[in-house]
């Protein structure tokens, strides 16, 4: 059956390592007019991968009539709610165990699991607000554009800060950038989704090109844009900066528990996309200059949990 589904209708299929939790069943009824039954794996906005007995199968929405009856580019699922409880905390526990990371259609990102330990990461990225109040305990230089009306309001993410920047700021805080594994983690979630929500893009989620705000906005703006762990805005409104240094085959490398990026790079990773971005998937990778400022770069902290390795809190 699947060598005669592969051949007829052009289902290609596609190797994914480690397991993720299947959420339903459904019908797909191809425009050739065959029929396929299975448990709905993955959806993105051109094609969904699909458990059948066997193996797993991702199918072009372009091939697709109807998935339960309905057009296969018609949003179908909500994102799950989060409560304001959890998105009013400052920082959000993300548990230890493993996930997808990478994404199957870029060759310097292949797909493959890694094991973070237990940490917290900010709920939100850092405003102007609480920037200020480093400023004037440490006596460093303000960011570039706080004199921008159009940057400075104190509920805006601060932006203008180069690496070095946010990385004094995390410490002062008793905390560090998150690496690029743990950011990817936060963003994506347990089941590596595309989108902090789901698997297919929204527009009305978050803050990047498609908005036109033409601005960063104020933390938190977008609620029904979060994580299922209550997490807010790691999607758009502005990049963030990581610890970790830019190796764009790291993937190839690194090991596969709590990964820190390479030793030394001329580039540090920046993640989540900006107001001034046009939209991008949260496995989307790209480096920056350490010393780089710009009206749509800032950050967000993380910490090691109590109880991990040694090595990442070396970090701090």
């Amino acid at each position: 059956m699947q060598r005669c589904i592969k051949r007829i209708f052009a289902i290609v299929l596609v190797a994914l390592a480690g397991a993720i939790t299947t959420t339903e069943a459904v019908e797909v009824i191809l425009k050739s007019g065959r029929v396929v039954r299975g448990e709905l794996i993955r959806e993105t906005a051109t094609s969904i991968t699909l458990q059948l007995s066997s193996s797993r199968i991702e199918i072009s929405k372009l091939s697709i009539k109807t998935i339960d009856g309905r057009s296969p580019f018609e949003s179908r699922r909500p994102g799950a709610a989060v409560s304001s409880g959890v998105q009013n905390k400052p920082e959000v526990r993300i548990s230890a165990g493993g996930f997808l990371m990478g994404d199957t259609r870029d060759k310097n990102a292949p797909v493959h699991k890694v094991h973070l330990d237990a940490y917290w990461i900010d709920t939100r990225e850092v405003t102007n607000a609480q920037y200020r109040e480093f400023v004037a305990a440490s006596k460093r230089a303000a960011p570039r554009y706080w004199q921008d009306a159009k940057y400075n309001k104190p509920d805006q993410p601060v932006v203008g800060v180069s690496w070095e920047d946010a990385d004094a700021y995390c410490a002062w805080k008793g905390k560090r950038l998150p690496t690029e594994a743990e950011w990817e983690r936060a963003a994506r979630g347990a089941h590596s989704r595309l989108y902090p929500w789901g698997d297919r893009f929204d527009a009305t989620r978050t803050n990047t090109r498609e908005a036109r705000t033409r601005r960063p906005l104020p933390v938190g703006t977008f609620p029904e844009g979060a994580s299922n762990e209550g997490l807010l805005d790691m999607s758009g409104n502005v990049w963030e900066w990581c610890w970790d240094w830019f190796d764009e085959s790291y993937y190839r490398v690194s090991p596969l528990r709590n990964p820190t990026g390479p030793e030394t790079g001329k580039k540090r990773v920046i993640r989540g996309g900006g107001w001034s971005a046009p939209q991008i998937h949260m496995a989307k990778r790209r480096g920056e200059k350490p010393d780089k400022t710009y009206p749509s770069l800032g950050f967000r902290c993380a910490r090691s949990d109590a109880k991990n390795d040694p090595q990442m809190d070396a970090l701090k």
